[in-house]
C-alpha cells in the first residue's frame, strides 16, 4: 500500500468531514460540522470563483484504488494579492510521522507557484507546528496571541532556461 497526494474531488466530501471532526476534537473545539465550515469550503472549492482548493492524502492499493483518505490540506486563494493561506492541515494519528504532511504542504506550495502566487501563510498553534514549518523554510511572521503564530514563506518561482539574467 502507498500514499498518494492529489487534488480534492467532490466525492471526497464525507472523508474530509470525518477528518475535520477529528481535527476539531483534537483541539477541543465546539464548532465545525454543524456550523457549516466544511460545506462552506467545499462550495468555495467547486464554485465559480474558486477561492479555495484542497489536496488529499489517500492510502491506495497496488492498483492505485483508494482505500482510505488519511489527510488533507485546504488553501484559501487570495488571487488579488497572489497569496495562499493554509486553512487546514490534518493527518490521521496512525499515519503521522511518515512525511505525509510535508508532501501535502509541498503540493500546496507547488500549486500556489503554478498560479503565480508569491507567498504562503499558515497559522501554527503549537511549538511542534512551528518547528514543522520552520523545517520547510517558513519563518514566524508575527504572533497572533499567546499560543498562535503566523508562519510565512516566500514562494520563489522556478527559473526557466529561457529566462534572461537580470544585471
Amino acid at each position: 500500500m502507498d500514499i498518494i497526494i492529489r487534488e480534492i474531488k467532490k466525492e471526497d466530501k464525507e472523508a474530509i468531514n470525518d477528518l475535520f471532526e477529528k481535527l476539531l476534537s483534537n483541539h477541543g473545539c465546539n464548532y465545525g460540522i454543524g456550523y457549516g465550515y466544511p460545506d462552506y469550503i467545499y462550495n468555495e472549492i467547486f464554485g465559480k470563483k474558486q477561492l479555495y482548493n484542497a489536496f488529499v492524502a489517500s492510502l491506495v492499493n497496488k492498483s492505485r484504488e483508494k482505500i482510505k483518505t488519511v489527510g488533507y490540506i485546504m488553501l484559501e486563494l487570495n488571487k488579488r494579492d497572489r497569496h495562499s493561506f493554509i486553512q487546514g492541515l490534518f493527518i490521521e494519528e496512525d499515519y503521522r510521522k511518515q512525511g505525509i504532511a510535508k508532501r501535502l504542504v509541498n503540493e500546496a506550495e507547488r500549486y500556489s507557484k503554478g498560479l503565480g502566487f508569491n507567498s504562503i501563510t499558515a497559522e501554527a498553534r503549537q511549538d511542534v507546528f512551528t518547528d514543522f514549518y520552520r523545517n520547510l523554510g517558513y519563518s514566524i511572521k508575527s504572533r497572533k496571541n499567546a499560543a498562535t503564530y503566523w508562519i510565512f514563506k516566500v514562494l520563489e518561482r522556478e527559473r526557466k532556461q529561457d529566462d534572461e539574467l537580470e544585471l
